[in-house]
């Protein structure tokens, strides 16, 4: 299976974003005490999770803790709202 799914200057970029992905998720499971599952599922349902997909604001190459900080800042801005 060699499905292109992130690209960035015509680059394969998929290992990369779905490195980033599984660091951010356990950063928030250890963050947050709550398992993988959930903690997925939360990230997927995020702005952060879309910033993160448009691969041409290389916000993918960010560091994990980076984007695991706007994350918790997006949530604190949601709750904030509510």
């Amino acid at each position: 299976m060699n499905d292109v799914i992130y690209t960035f200057n015509g680059k394969d970029i998929t290992m990369n974003v779905c490195i980033q992905i599984r660091a951010v998720v356990d950063i928030m499971q250890e963050q947050l005490g709550i398992d993988f599952e959930e903690a997925l599922l939360r990230f997927y349902k995020s702005q952060t999770y879309k910033t993160l997909q448009n691969t041409e604001n290389a916000f993918w190459a960010e560091s994990a803790e980076y984007i695991a900080e706007r994350y918790f800042e997006e949530m604190k801005e949601v709750a904030a709202i509510s």
